[in-house]
């Protein structure tokens, strides 16, 4: 489990346990299905990408009340010792389906099931939610911003401001799955086997107080994998000085290193100078990142200006997902005892019973029915064994974003994707 050296059983609302008891003290141990959902869309998005399912995995085999939990909760004064002696021995008896990792989804439609005796279904609901909200937006952002950025790299730069260094991991696999190049992020890099990448700071230019020595001595270090970093002062002259460090050891060494980093000011504008100034001076090798407020919005405007960039540094905005940090996801009884639940309060009103989600093509995505559950296999909720390969989830976003309509993957004002609900 990712930064939780031991199991996380206690990671869990106290409502989940305390309902637990009372399930175990009026033996209701009838097969439940509870069914995952999100209400609504952030502004302006227009589908969901399906993540999480690796830590959800993790979470399943993992859990158990260590006897550390038992004796904490035994302190609560809440417990009984026989519920305690029976949660000192449980492990989930359940069965999942769910929507495969990199499926796109849509307000309303069921993404995850739990089945399995009522009381093993609730204690796990807390968690469960925790790893699927923050890894769905996070995944749902970073192909946002790949949509964006139209082909440029983009790299992830959000550890520093993300909240909490689980949740620094999952951002990295958002993006990860989203097809980003690269993460800064060298813990999530070697969990997750994603490039690791990295730049310099400005403190390294401020320790040296001379800019171009800083760029020399960092260059002869890294050679052809430097990048500079051009704006701790002026970004013209950084621009300058990166290019004479930059033809001083091609020339010297035959080395050519990668580019500089521009982290402040009128992006376009230096982008375009510091591509026509490196042309001018035998340079044009030498590739342009940014990075600073890089989200979906702003890589559409630069791109759309004309600015010369080579790749995006993407840090907070995807990290904490800012304008969009949480969804309205629940976990919902669908069904106990083999008779149909639903809850009818006003605005959260939930369908009767278990689902089957069906999706339409003709060459494209046309619709999806969401309709009582039948086995078929054209369902779009799967069993569910372990997590899969990152290539494998790659290639299945892939494929299905080529097949979901230009509208509804609009940055801006998309087209609302039709679901049926045949109930």
């Amino acid at each position: 489990m990712w930064m939780l050296k031991n199991s996380p059983a206690l990671l869990t609302d106290l409502y989940e346990l305390t309902m637990a008891q009372v399930y175990f003290e009026k033996g209701m141990r009838s097969e439940a299905y509870f069914e995952t959902t999100i209400r609504t869309l952030p502004e302006n998005w227009g589908f969901f990408v399906m993540a999480g399912l690796a830590e959800i995995d993790s979470f399943l085999k993992e859990f158990r009340f260590r006897s550390e939990d038992i004796e904490y909760l035994r302190k609560t004064g809440k417990f009984s010792d026989a519920f305690l002696d029976y949660l000192k021995e449980f492990r989930p008896d359940v069965k999942v389906r769910s929507l495969a990792e990199g499926t796109v989804f849509f307000p309303h439609e069921p993404l995850f099931e739990v089945g399995g005796p009522i009381l093993d279904n609730q204690i796990l609901e807390s968690y469960c939610l925790n790893i699927l909200g923050f890894s769905i937006v996070q995944a749902s952002l970073a192909v946002r911003m790949v949509l964006a950025a139209k082909g440029v790299p983009l790299v992830d730069f959000g550890l520093r401001r993300a909240q909490g260094p689980v949740a620094s991991i999952r951002a990295a696999r958002g993006a990860q799955m989203a097809g980003f190049a690269a993460t800064s992020n060298l813990l999530a890099a070697s969990l997750l086997d994603f490039a690791p990448s990295g730049t310099m700071a400005h403190s390294f230019i401020e320790a040296y107080g001379d800019e171009e020595e800083a760029f020399r001595d960092f260059t002869l270090a890294y050679g052809s994998e430097a990048v500079l970093l051009v704006d701790t002062y002026d970004s013209v002259e950084g621009v300058k000085k990166a290019c004479k460090v930059a033809r001083e050891v091609e020339r010297e060494r035959g080395v050519r290193i990668k580019g500089i980093r521009l982290d402040s000011g009128d992006l376009c504008e230096l982008s375009i100078f510091a591509r026509r100034y490196f042309e001018e001076n035998a340079a044009g090798y030498l590739k342009i990142f940014v990075s600073t407020e890089i989200d979906e919005y702003k890589i559409a405007n630069l791109l759309q200006k004309g600015a010369q960039i080579d790749a995006f540094g993407v840090g907070t905005n995807l990290a904490v997902s800012r304008k969009a940090p949480a969804v309205d996801i629940v976990y919902k009884l669908a069904e106990y005892a083999g008779k149909d639940t639903l809850k009818t309060s006003p605005g959260k009103a939930t369908y009767p019973g278990r689902k089957t989600l069906l999706r339409e093509r003709q060459g494209h995505f046309v619709n999806d029915v969401v309709k009582p559950y039948e086995e078929t296999g054209d369902d779009l909720l799967i069993p569910f064994g372990s997590a899969e390969d990152m290539d494998v989830i790659k290639s299945r976003l892939g494929r299905q974003l080529e097949q979901l309509d230009e509208p509804v993957k609009r940055i801006t004002e998309p087209s609302e994707y039709p679901v049926k609900f045949m109930f």
